[in-house]
């Protein structure tokens, strides 16, 4: 274990992770206060109401999302240290005219269906208008190309104040709503700007970081036009990976929106609520990944380094896991009192979800490596696996267990993904001499070009 922090790359992993944590950490103790505030000004059902508007955004949100940021750190990383800047601009100019069209898109599907399906929601009889408003939201939320430009040139700080700017401003709304009475309405509105904030500071950072670095002038969103000048294969790669998160993300949200289906609505708020709390404790573990991932894309996967690497961040985040499970265990039920007593059945339901902890966060190093070994197909089937399982599984347990039942569905589908995961990187490690990675394919452009023997 000595060795491990010997290693020069693995202590810049643990001093970015420190970086980000520091501020992280802030932010979820002032996002705690938020909620606290709105657990104890809304009743269940309110909360319950508000979790469901909340979930129905962030599910269109992934559903219509393309993994932009992996473009521009696949595509753009390695050509950026070399000094092709046109490659770079290539893919930054790809990656946010994807986020436009995507986002614009998910945007108007997410209105129409509300209109269509808000009944089935459970939230029909709230204000139309106030849905329709946080659907503005869709198109920030689905957009990841600004994360991609700010981790390409490094600037995790400006990263990790956007970790203080989204929860400061939510505890402000939420103090507000809290003492004006608005209840429902002002809580709504509350989260909405909080998320706008983080949106906003998030694009303004990264276009200023394009200018400093001066690739504005040349910033020229577009689709068709940048992918014909992308390496072979870049479409497969931003299909799966889009695929893959689409099945990652829209676990927590539709998790939701089913128990509140299958359970009720009030049991909804109460899985949001352990939901939010779990994500918290397990921050530390989360940060460790994202400053682990740009380092292992400049790595090469048929070398043993990034294996190594991974699996040192694996077992590192797996023990994080394991002390944010006992975190749960311990002060898990003092939390949950500071929002009255109605809420007293989180405290249970997050002690079964709880092991999921450990199975998360030991697997989250893993997808990085194999992102990185152009072999995201695997991480897709892993997760398109798991929640096959997982879905029907939710289902049963939550008719007939009720909301403990649900949580505990929930440790085991993310057990199933993470096994999957591991079996999957095995097979790529044992096979990482046939490997190809994404910027070293010929672009589309070439490859439609006589050879010198058939010309």
């Amino acid at each position: 274990m000595k060795e491990w922090f010997k290693d020069d790359l693995f202590r810049v992993v643990l001093k970015n992770a420190g970086k980000l944590g520091s501020t992280k950490l802030i932010g979820a103790v002032v996002g705690l206060a938020a909620l606290v505030m709105t657990g104890r000004a809304l009743h269940p059902h309110d909360f319950g109401v508000l979790t469901l508007i909340a979930s129905y955004i962030e599910t269109v949100a992934a559903i219509g999302q393309f993994q932009s940021w992996q473009i521009v750190l696949h595509y753009a990383a390695v050509p950026w240290q070399k000094g092709e800047r046109q490659t770079v601009q290539t893919s930054i100019n790809l990656a946010i005219g994807l986020d436009i069209c995507a986002g614009l898109v998910s945007m108007i599907f997410g209105m129409l269906a509300f209109l269509c399906l808000g009944k089935t929601l459970g939230i029909h009889d709230k204000p139309t208008l106030l849905v329709l408003l946080y659907c503005t939201l869709i198109p920030g939320m689905g957009s990841t190309a600004a994360y991609g430009i700010l981790r390409l040139f490094d600037r995790i700080d400006l990263v990790s104040r956007q970790q203080l700017i989204t929860p400061t401003v939510r505890a402000i709304g939420c103090l507000f709503a809290l003492l004006s009475g608005t209840k429902l309405t002002g809580f709504v509105i509350a989260w909405y700007l909080a998320l706008l904030a983080g949106q906003l500071y998030l694009w303004g950072t990264a276009l200023l970081e394009l200018k400093r670095h001066d690739l504005l002038k040349g910033l020229r969103p577009s689709i068709m036009k940048a992918a014909r000048q992308m390496p072979e294969g870049m479409w497969s790669f931003v299909w799966t990976a889009s695929i893959t998160t689409i099945l990652e993300t829209v676990w927590e949200p539709i998790s939701k929106l089913l128990v509140g289906k299958i359970v009720s609505t009030s049991a909804a708020g109460l899985y949001s609520l352990s939901m939010e709390f779990l994500d918290a404790v397990q921050r530390p573990a989360k940060l460790l990944e994202k400053s682990y991932y740009p380092e292992v894309v400049l790595m090469n996967p048929r070398t043993s380094a990034p294996w190594k690497l991974a699996l040192r961040t694996s077992v590192l985040s797996g023990a994080l896991g394991l002390l944010a499970m006992l975190v749960v265990y311990v002060g898990g039920k003092p939390v949950i009192s500071m929002f009255g007593h109605r809420f007293g059945d989180a405290a249970t339901l997050m002690m079964w979800m709880s092991p999921s902890l450990v199975f998360f966060t030991a697997g989250l190093p893993m997808e990085g490596v194999l992102y990185t070994a152009g072999r995201s197909h695997y991480i897709m089937l892993a997760q398109l696996v798991s929640v096959i399982l997982y879905v029907p599984l939710l289902i049963y347990m939550g008719h007939h267990y009720g909301l403990n039942g649900a949580g505990l569905a929930y440790a085991l589908g993310i057990f199933f993904a993470t096994m999957t995961t591991f079996v999957m990187m095995g097979m790529t490690y044992l096979r990482r001499n046939k490997i190809i990675l994404p910027h070293e394919r010929e672009t589309r452009q070439n490859s439609n070009l006589p050879t010198a023997s058939g010309s």
